[in-house]
Protein backbone atom coordinates (compact mmCIF):
# COMPACT_ATOMS: atom_id res chain seq x y z
CA UNK A 1 0.00 0.00 0.00
CA UNK A 2 2.66 2.43 1.03
CA UNK A 3 4.38 1.76 -2.61
CA UNK A 4 0.91 2.70 -4.34
CA UNK A 5 0.50 6.02 -2.16
CA UNK A 6 3.53 7.03 -2.95
CA UNK A 7 3.63 6.49 -6.52
CA UNK A 8 -0.02 8.49 -6.13
CA UNK A 9 1.34 11.37 -4.74
CA UNK A 10 4.21 11.78 -6.68
CA UNK A 11 2.16 11.62 -10.06
CA UNK A 12 -0.64 14.06 -8.60
CA UNK A 13 2.61 16.39 -7.15
CA UNK A 14 3.89 16.44 -10.71
CA UNK A 15 0.54 17.19 -12.06
CA UNK A 16 -0.21 20.17 -9.74
CA UNK A 17 3.44 21.16 -10.95
CA UNK A 18 2.50 22.21 -14.02
CA UNK A 19 0.14 24.87 -13.04
CA UNK A 20 3.15 27.02 -11.39
CA UNK A 21 4.21 28.68 -14.23
CA UNK A 22 0.88 30.40 -15.58
CA UNK A 23 0.06 31.15 -11.50
CA UNK A 24 3.21 32.61 -11.27
CA UNK A 25 2.18 35.12 -14.29
CA UNK A 26 -1.00 35.78 -12.18
CA UNK A 27 1.24 37.43 -8.95
CA UNK A 28 2.48 39.89 -11.99
CA UNK A 29 6.52 41.34 -11.99
CA UNK A 30 8.89 39.98 -9.48
CA UNK A 31 8.85 36.30 -10.63
CA UNK A 32 10.42 36.63 -14.09
CA UNK A 33 13.46 34.94 -13.10
CA UNK A 34 11.16 32.05 -11.35
CA UNK A 35 9.24 32.11 -14.41
CA UNK A 36 11.76 31.70 -16.95
CA UNK A 37 14.16 28.77 -15.25
CA UNK A 38 10.91 26.84 -14.62
CA UNK A 39 9.84 27.04 -18.70
CA UNK A 40 12.88 26.40 -19.32
CA UNK A 41 13.44 22.87 -17.54
CA UNK A 42 10.31 22.05 -18.87
CA UNK A 43 11.24 23.31 -22.53
CA UNK A 44 13.58 20.26 -21.96
CA UNK A 45 10.79 17.78 -21.84
CA UNK A 46 8.68 19.28 -24.22
CA UNK A 47 8.16 21.69 -27.61
CA UNK A 48 6.26 23.87 -25.84
CA UNK A 49 4.48 25.01 -29.18
CA UNK A 50 1.83 27.69 -28.23
CA UNK A 51 -0.87 26.19 -30.68
CA UNK A 52 -0.13 22.59 -28.89
CA UNK A 53 -0.46 23.64 -25.02
CA UNK A 54 -3.57 24.81 -22.96
CA UNK A 55 -3.74 28.27 -21.42
CA UNK A 56 -4.34 28.46 -17.83
CA UNK A 57 -5.32 31.78 -16.35
CA UNK A 58 -4.48 33.24 -19.60
CA UNK A 59 -1.11 31.60 -19.60
CA UNK A 60 0.31 28.68 -21.44
CA UNK A 61 1.04 25.35 -19.73
CA UNK A 62 4.81 24.43 -19.68
CA UNK A 63 4.01 21.27 -21.53
CA UNK A 64 1.82 20.62 -24.44
CA UNK A 65 -1.90 18.94 -24.56
CA UNK A 66 -0.19 15.59 -25.41
CA UNK A 67 2.33 15.61 -22.99
CA UNK A 68 -0.37 17.15 -20.05
CA UNK A 69 -2.63 14.02 -20.84
CA UNK A 70 0.55 11.82 -20.32
CA UNK A 71 1.05 13.28 -17.46
CA UNK A 72 -3.06 13.39 -16.39
CA UNK A 73 -2.88 9.60 -17.65
CA UNK A 74 -0.43 8.63 -14.69
CA UNK A 75 -2.73 9.99 -12.33
CA UNK A 76 -5.97 8.67 -13.51
CA UNK A 77 -4.48 5.29 -13.72
CA UNK A 78 -2.93 5.27 -10.57
CA UNK A 79 -6.47 6.09 -9.68
CA UNK A 80 -8.25 3.26 -10.59
CA UNK A 81 -5.49 0.79 -10.43
CA UNK A 82 -7.13 -0.62 -7.18
CA UNK A 83 -10.38 -0.91 -8.92
CA UNK A 84 -8.57 -3.79 -10.89
CA UNK A 85 -5.53 -4.94 -9.43
CA UNK A 86 -4.39 -5.28 -5.35
CA UNK A 87 -1.90 -2.51 -4.04
CA UNK A 88 0.99 -5.28 -3.77
CA UNK A 89 0.33 -6.45 -6.79
CA UNK A 90 3.63 -7.58 -8.39
CA UNK A 91 2.95 -9.09 -11.58
CA UNK A 92 3.23 -7.24 -14.66
CA UNK A 93 0.88 -7.86 -17.53
CA UNK A 94 1.92 -9.33 -20.83
CA UNK A 95 3.77 -6.55 -22.89
CA UNK A 96 0.78 -7.22 -26.19
CA UNK A 97 -1.54 -5.37 -24.22
CA UNK A 98 0.71 -2.44 -23.27
CA UNK A 99 0.28 -1.75 -27.27
CA UNK A 100 -3.08 -1.41 -27.10
CA UNK A 101 -2.94 1.66 -25.03
CA UNK A 102 0.22 3.03 -27.08
CA UNK A 103 -0.67 2.29 -30.40
CA UNK A 104 -2.95 5.58 -30.50
CA UNK A 105 -0.80 7.67 -29.64
CA UNK A 106 2.15 6.57 -31.31
CA UNK A 107 -0.02 6.78 -34.48
CA UNK A 108 -0.91 10.10 -33.60
CA UNK A 109 2.03 11.37 -33.33
CA UNK A 110 3.86 9.79 -36.24
CA UNK A 111 0.50 11.02 -38.60
CA UNK A 112 1.70 14.52 -36.42
CA UNK A 113 5.33 14.42 -37.01
CA UNK A 114 4.88 13.34 -41.05
CA UNK A 115 2.41 16.14 -41.50
CA UNK A 116 -0.71 14.06 -42.36
CA UNK A 117 -2.86 16.00 -40.57
CA UNK A 118 -3.17 18.31 -37.47
CA UNK A 119 -4.58 16.58 -34.60
CA UNK A 120 -6.88 18.37 -32.82
CA UNK A 121 -6.43 19.03 -28.71
CA UNK A 122 -8.74 16.54 -27.63
CA UNK A 123 -6.91 13.81 -29.89
CA UNK A 124 -3.90 14.50 -28.47
CA UNK A 125 -5.24 14.69 -24.74
CA UNK A 126 -6.80 11.04 -25.21
CA UNK A 127 -4.13 9.49 -26.56
CA UNK A 128 -1.65 10.72 -23.78
CA UNK A 129 -3.97 9.58 -21.45
CA UNK A 130 -4.93 6.47 -22.96
CA UNK A 131 -1.42 5.30 -23.09
CA UNK A 132 -0.04 6.93 -19.22
CA UNK A 133 -3.01 5.51 -17.94
CA UNK A 134 -1.64 1.55 -19.35
CA UNK A 135 1.63 2.74 -17.89
CA UNK A 136 0.44 3.23 -14.24
CA UNK A 137 -0.69 -0.93 -14.72
CA UNK A 138 3.05 -1.95 -15.36
CA UNK A 139 5.16 0.41 -13.65
CA UNK A 140 2.89 0.31 -9.86
CA UNK A 141 3.88 -4.16 -10.28
CA UNK A 142 7.15 -2.97 -11.02
CA UNK A 143 7.94 -0.76 -8.71
CA UNK A 144 6.39 -3.52 -6.01
CA UNK A 145 8.76 -6.04 -7.16
CA UNK A 146 11.81 -3.71 -6.65
CA UNK A 147 10.65 -2.11 -2.91
CA UNK A 148 9.95 -6.12 -1.80
CA UNK A 149 13.59 -6.76 -3.18
CA UNK A 150 14.79 -3.75 -0.86
CA UNK A 151 12.79 -4.50 1.78
CA UNK A 152 13.37 -8.00 1.62
CA UNK A 153 16.80 -8.90 0.05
Amino acid sequence: MIVYLIFLSLSLIWLLILFIGPYLYTLGNGFEFVREVYYQVFHIICHQKPERSYLIWGYQMPVCVRCFGIYLGIFLGAIIYPFFKKFSNTDIPKFKYLWFFLTPLIVDGLCQTLSLYDSPHYMRLFTGILASGGLAFYFLPLINQIYNKLKNP
